[in-house]
């Protein structure tokens, strides 16, 4: 454990783009009324600019004159190893990264890349949280963080044949499509396989699946360790080369579909020979080509639904139209919007890792509850997300605090109402 890995990976990440949002920041507050987690708790050092101090004391300390003046005067102390393990905590504790504190900030001011900066640098120091270096050790051993391994995705696999009677494609050359599940739909949403299968199929869509390529959970997004990120992402993406498809499609993944859609250009430093699209996106545009056929109303069924926003998938992604066209057409006026909606939606308060830090569990639920007043408020009994991530942090929600509402994917309901 020490300070220099950190205080490195800051200098380096110092440029003139990342000075200029430090210098920018007007400590006005409005990022702090856009936290779920400082919302829920009051708790000062919760706010998203408190969370990016580490990084601007660093640049200050090592770049401009008043900085080591502060040092040097002793106004303001040098960062040190425990410093980092207190803004552990506060970094990775009590933030998703959602992105919303960067949409209220009245300066426009990236504070949520300024945070995944900071985790970075306490990553490089050995100092995240245990639950989190855990997952990103088991998916570099075995391909998935929940320690699905190549074994059970290959029963996975051959279970389609089984319950469908179509033969799962496997690496399929020249296919249109390479689809990428998580382990989070092998382990709760199995039947997704089914159902996409069910949709593509009746779309016309050749696609294929790989094992070298089998989930879009991308640990080192969510850690903060760039290396893995894209020893990660590769994997996909040269599966995707090595087949010569025409796209990727990402299941139920969040930041595994913005990785791939937006960093992974960036971190290889090359143009993507194929896009890179989510169900979210896909689905509903299939229904508006008339690729598939939907019964319109089909569940105009006594329930009120509504529709969460994912921070990664519409706030960050922009799929927020596409989602909401499906869902109109299925439940027709059942639907209700929640007040917070698009890139002003809720998080859910489950993202960035923090279901899998126990020591966050108080934090994330209290979080959650901010969500669970909106949903009550519209007086939906079903909640529609299209991020796994979210389907399980909303469920954990509703049955932490005795609530009965069900929780349900897209892919499901679009199989369900086919024609």
């Amino acid at each position: 454990m020490s300070i220099e890995p950190t205080m490195n990976l800051f200098v380096k990440k110092t440029g003139g783009w990342v000075a200029s949002q430090l210098e920018a920041c007007t400590r006005c507050g409005m990022c702090a009324e856009a936290c779920p987690y400082y919302l829920a708790t009051g708790k000062a050092e919760y706010a998203p600019i408190w969370k990016v101090e580490p990084l601007r004391r660093a640049y200050e300390q090592r770049f401009t004159l008043i900085g080591k003046l502060k040092v040097a005067l002793g106004v303001e102390k040098a960062l040190t190893d425990a410093d980092l393990k207190a803004w552990s905590k506060v970094d990775f504790e009590a933030c998703s990264v959602c992105g919303k504190c960067s949409g209220a900030c009245p300066m426009g001011i990236e504070i949520s890349s300024l945070i995944a900066t900071v985790r970075a640098g306490i990553t490089a120091a050995g100092l995240a949280p245990a639950g989190l270096v855990e997952k990103t050790e088991m998916q570099m051993k075995c391909g998935s963080p929940n320690g699905m391994c190549e074994d059970e995705y290959i029963k996975w696999f051959d279970s389609l044949e089984e319950k469908t009677g179509v033969k799962a494609p496997l690496d399929v050359k020249g296919a249109d499509m390479l689809v990428v599940y998580t382990s989070l739909e092998i382990k709760d949403k199995r039947h997704n396989l089914y159902d996409l299968a069910k949709i593509l199929n009746a779309a016309g869509i050749k696609w294929t699946i790989s094992m070298d390529a089998r989930d879009a959970f991308n640990m080192g997004s969510i850690i903060g360790n760039p290396k893995v990120q894209k020893e990660l992402a590769g994997k996909i993406l040269n599966t995707a080369k090595k087949l010569g498809v025409k796209q990727i499609l990402v299941t139920e993944c969040g930041h595994g579909f913005t990785t791939l859609r937006d960093a992974v250009p960036n971190v290889f430093g090359e143009e993507l020979p194929f896009f890179v699209t989510h169900i979210a996106e896909l689905l509903p545009n299939l229904i508006k080509e008339g690729k598939i056929k939907v019964k319109e109303g089909y569940f105009k069924n006594g329930h009120t639904y509504t529709f969460h926003d994912s921070c990664k998938i519409q706030r960050q992604g922009g799929i927020m139209d596409e989602p909401r066209y499906a869902l109109k057409l299925l439940a027709g006026d059942t639907f209700k919007e929640m007040d917070s909606i698009r890139e002003n939606g809720l998080c859910c308060g489950g993202g960035g890792g923090i279901r899998s830090i126990p020591e966050a569990n108080e934090n994330r639920l209290a979080a959650f509850k901010l969500k669970l007043a909106e949903v009550e408020k519209v007086g939906a009994d079903v909640v529609v997300s299209t991020c796994d991530n979210c389907q399980l942090q909303l469920k954990d929600g509703f049955k932490h605090y005795n609530k009965a509402v069900e929780v349900k994917g897209l892919i499901e309901m679009v199989a369900e109402a086919m024609i």
